[in-house]
């Protein structure tokens, strides 16, 4: 199963053997009604196989992401959830958002993939952008600006969205992967704690350039 989330609304992709579509129609109708129960929930569009393929496509809506995440995380849409994999089958459960969130694809929550809550992704992007910034300010810039300034500019944004995209990311990803993924309860420690270390490590990077930038 994929689950890509835009805004407001989540479309499911899941894979159903043809023996299995009535059980997967009876548990559609059975998660539905349960998700009518939660706050913001506005309808689901469900989509059959279109004869090439054996894969369903289902729309869940919701009136905000709050309220989408809310049922996402929920104990009852996780009891739905087991009674598919015993019904039709194990699946890969993959959530992606708007924004940033496709750099963070991977992440797991309770053995299914998931996005991080967005201030942690915004925070993790803050984090490598900023000195990403700052290098390209010192050591391009000087380059470029004989150029004029908007060329300038544009060269640095390209190189800082390149250099985020390829370089800076996915080694942020793979060293704040457990600060990432620590959003249950009982991980506030090491949540909020992981806040308090980032950003005192940006504020000792932006003394480090002061004497450079001024």
């Amino acid at each position: 199963m994929e689950a890509c989330i835009a805004r407001s609304s989540a479309a499911i992709v899941q894979r159903v053997p043809p023996e299995a579509a009535g059980r997967f129609r009876q548990w559609q109708q059975d998660v539905t009604a349960a998700a009518e129960d939660f706050p913001g929930y506005e309808g689901t569009d469900v989509y059959p196989p279109n004869g090439r393929t054996d894969e369903w496509v289902t729309v869940i809506h919701f009136e905000s992401e709050e309220s989408l995440q809310d049922w996402i995380d929920s104990p009852v849409r996780a009891r739905w959830v087991e009674k598919l994999r015993a019904t039709v089958g194990d699946f890969e459960l993959r959530t992606l958002q708007g924004g940033f969130s496709a750099w963070f694809t991977g992440l797991k929550k309770d053995g299914a993939e998931a996005m991080p809550p967005g201030w942690k992704m915004a925070l993790t992007v803050l984090f490598g952008l900023y000195p990403t910034v700052m290098l390209l300010t010192v050591f391009v810039s000087p380059i470029t600006s004989p150029l004029g300034f908007s060329i300038s500019m544009l060269i640095g944004n390209a190189l800082s969205v390149a250099t985020l995209q390829w370089i800076v990311v996915p080694a942020l990803m793979r060293v704040l992967r457990p600060w990432l993924e620590a959003n249950a309860p009982a991980a506030h420690r090491l949540s909020y704690g992981g806040i308090g270390v980032l950003l005192l490590i940006l504020v000792g990077v932006a003394f480090a350039f002061r004497p450079i930038t001024g």
